[in-house]
């Protein structure tokens, strides 16, 4: 029986280019939501929800597995964890 070897890291992504890894969902959607809840005391709710270009509040998980981006297989197997703020 072959042992599974396959990493997986979660990238809190930043639309501006700032990316900060973690090894597991629940440290990277905290992470993800504290950036989201300083954004929204620093700016206001509507600046800081308008931010983003792709995503509400400018901020995403991204899922690597391996080196392949994988988000989008991640997030049809995993629909009760959010990938980014709505």
């Amino acid at each position: 029986m072959a042992e599974d070897t396959q990493q997986t890291e979660f990238w809190m992504v930043c639309e501006t280019g700032d990316i900060e890894a973690f090894d597991n969902y629940d440290d990277a959607y905290e992470a993800l939501t504290s950036a989201v809840k300083r954004d929204v005391e620093k700016h206001g709710e509507e600046t800081a929800r308008k931010s983003g270009l792709w995503h509400p509040y400018g901020y995403s998980i991204k899922v690597m597995q391996d080196g392949r981006d994988v988000t989008d297989d991640w997030g049809w197997n995993e629909p009760d964890k959010p990938l980014s703020v709505a």
